[in-house]
């Protein structure tokens, strides 16, 4: 399967716009390099500058658009990725799988520019000049060379950004704490199909020890924490949407819904249209 097909690259050059219109990604995260020139990131309710070496994450649904200066143009590099792939990516490296939400979450809350050390920035440069050349000539070997590309990135901000304490401080967390961190990325991934063998990779337990830990931590096993997660996530939904019931149970990661009624009524007792404001 072709994790890699849903990934796309861009190198942009951006132009002033005295009136820029922005725009969101409902599946792709955007991740935005500045090479060269000066202009600004527009968002909702507040603009940010942006010159050389300047790395934005934009999360899926958040509204943002570039723009040049009056003086000069831009020239960004850009990388969409969807989260699906990223979440595939994490399987089985619970480093990479932080890094990524920690960037999620600090941009969720509005902190959108990732502080990069000057050896961050020449190798974020460097990365996605590689990216930008594989995603257009993809030869023999393209999809290992995207991955190793988008894993070297994450060390990179590993080692060369602010994020970099605080995620070493997790990756240093007691099996309890482990628990609690793959428990939070759940929270944000719960529509994805995730196993125990996936959830062991990331944790980096043996699959009878996630199983053991994850049971005293939680009192309960992944399946059935999962599902609550779900349905929480579907009653959400179902209380400040007007969306289809199916659809509802496709977004919260129900195969059918056969399925997602099933669960619904085990978990709650009542039915989905009992929720509906």
């Amino acid at each position: 399967m072709d994790i890699f097909k849903d990934i796309y690259t861009l190198d942009a050059l951006l132009g002033y716009n005295p009136r820029p219109v922005i725009h969101r990604h409902e599946n792709h995260h955007e991740f935005f390099f500045c090479a060269e020139g000066r202009g600004s990131q527009h968002l909702e309710n507040r603009s940010v500058k942006m010159g050389p070496g300047d790395f934005f994450l934009f999360p899926a649904g958040q509204l943002h658009i570039g723009n040049g200066s009056e003086k000069e143009k831009c020239r960004g590099y850009v990388l969409n990725i969807r989260d699906s792939t990223l979440l595939r990516l994490a399987e089985g490296n619970l480093e990479f799988g932080i890094v990524m939400s920690a960037l999620k979450e600090n941009a969720l809350r509005g902190m959108i520019r990732i502080s990069l050390t000057p050896e961050g920035v020449s190798r974020t440069k460097r990365i996605f000049e590689e990216l930008l050349e594989e995603n257009k000539i993809r030869r023999i070997g393209y999809q290992l060379a995207l991955r190793a590309c988008i894993e070297e990135l994450a060390v990179t901000l590993l080692r060369n950004s602010k994020i970099r304490i605080e995620t070493r401080q997790k990756l240093k967390a007691s099996p309890g704490d482990k628990i609690g961190e793959f428990c939070r990325f759940l929270e944000s991934n719960f529509m994805y199909d995730l196993n125990v063998d996936q959830a062991a990779k990331m944790t980096n337990f043996s699959r009878s020890h996630f199983h053991t830990v994850f049971a005293r931590e939680k009192g309960t096993t992944l399946v059935k924490y999962l599902n609550e997660v779900r349905i929480r996530k579907a009653i959400e939904m179902l209380e400040n949407s007007d969306m289809e019931f199916d659809r509802i149970g496709s977004a919260c990661g129900f195969k059918s819904l056969s399925h997602f009624y099933l669960v619904f009524r085990k978990e709650t007792g009542r039915k989905p249209g009992d929720f509906r404001k």
